[in-house]
């Protein structure tokens, strides 16, 4: 919105409501008229002008910004109706005209409550193509001192999901796979597998702590807290170090920076105890990285029963709000349940602990280190 203002005041004063693309589709779809537009109430944080504690956009923060609310969405919940296919968009997409569209969820809230996140405590790794992590709490207290953790309305109305993600995570390892492990790419390919099972085998054999090499994964900047200076960086490894150490490295470094969000938190909010933690995402594919995460982050790691977490809670949410399901914490419940649990090393977590502080103490300077870096690229 501040650079449409800023920038082409022109355009702004001519736009009628800011909102993203899933729901200009769902208005589309539904024949909505721009004053019609709205938001979830799981999506609207992201707008920076949301008071999660009043749940309603924050006058004082307008001011502030010199943004007007009017050209604000209105607010909803995931469940509410918010049209029907209309006949136009009925013939275009084979589907059948009439069919309510419900509002729906944010792609991060959604995989939350699709993975269970429905009471306090519970925790989720997202290992995607960007790395998130989210935890269920009942209370907002904001992380005003390192401007790492964002907090989330859950769909469930009681909660908020804490947390934070790495921007593109989940990239570092197809990267490295098409740019540094070419040979082994190669080699899979003509053994018909996949290439991150031979880079899975080899970290495997390099011992906790990747005999010192420690990665920053952040080579799009970082996002939380945010700094677009900082950029991946190897440290620490010598003519002994191969490229299953290398690999390793990123795996943990992902792990290193969820310790540093659970770190945070618990200082934030003493109250809560992590018991666990459930993964979903094409990484918790990866044995060697769902254990590492469970040595790293000291409690044991879920695998869980289905793969399309997002598509199953707007199946739940859906059918909720068209009253199919009457109760859609306990259609969710029962429709994912954990399979497999993979219990954390005690002593490897103890080796663990202090790389994740040198981790912190590493990325704490590189702005320092990295000042100028900017100018050195034409």
């Amino acid at each position: 919105m501040m650079g449409w203002k800023n920038e082409r005041p022109e355009i702004f004063e001519k736009i009628c409501k800011f909102t993203v693309p899933a729901v200009y589709v769902a208005g589309k779809f539904a024949g909505l008229k721009g004053e019609e537009a709205f938001y979830d109430y799981t999506y609207v944080t992201f707008t920076g002008l949301f008071d999660v504690h009043k749940m309603k956009y924050s006058e004082e923060l307008a001011e502030v910004f010199k943004l007007p609310l009017d050209k604000m969405p209105r607010i909803v919940k995931p469940w509410e109706v918010v049209g029907e296919l209309t006949p136009e968009e009925a013939s275009k997409t084979g589907l059948v005209k009439g069919i309510p569209i419900v509002a729906g969820a944010g792609d991060g809230m959604a995989c939350t409550f699709g993975a269970g996140l429905t009471a306090p405590g519970l925790c989720l790794d997202i290992a995607g193509t960007a790395s998130a992590f989210y935890v269920s709490v009942d209370k907002v207290v904001p992380d005003i001192r390192y401007k790492t953790l964002l907090y989330l309305k859950s769909v469930v109305p009681e909660l908020w999901c804490v947390g934070a993600y790495i921007n593109g995570g989940g990239l570092c390892l197809r990267w490295f796979r098409d740019e540094v492990a070419k040979e082994e790419k190669r080699r899979a390919q003509e053994l018909g597998i996949d290439p991150y099972k031979i880079l899975d085998e080899q970290a495997s054999r390099i011992p906790p702590g990747s005999e010192g090499v420690v990665f920053i994964p952040h080579l799009g900047g970082r996002a939380y807290p945010y700094n677009p200076r900082i950029r991946g960086v190897w440290a620490g490894f010598t003519w002994k170090h191969n490229i299953g150490h290398l690999f390793r490295s990123i795996l943990e470094a992902i792990a290193f920076e969820y310790d540093h969000y659970l770190r945070i938190l618990r200082e934030l909010l003493k109250e809560v105890k992590i018991d666990e933690v459930r993964g979903i995402g094409g990484g918790n594919k990866s044995e060697i990285w769902n254990q590492i995460k469970a040595d790293i982050l000291g409690v044991p790691y879920v695998l869980l029963n289905r793969e399309e977490y997002a598509v199953t809670a707007l199946a739940v949410i859906g059918g909720y709000g068209v009253g199919v399901i009457k109760d859609y914490v306990k259609a969710i419940n029962e429709w994912v349940k954990p399979v497999r649990k993979i219990q954390p090393n005690t002593e490897v977590h103890e080796k663990y602990k202090k790389y994740s502080s040198f981790y912190e103490k590493l990325i704490s300077r590189l702005d320092y280190i990295l000042e100028g870096h900017e100018l050195l690229i034409e």
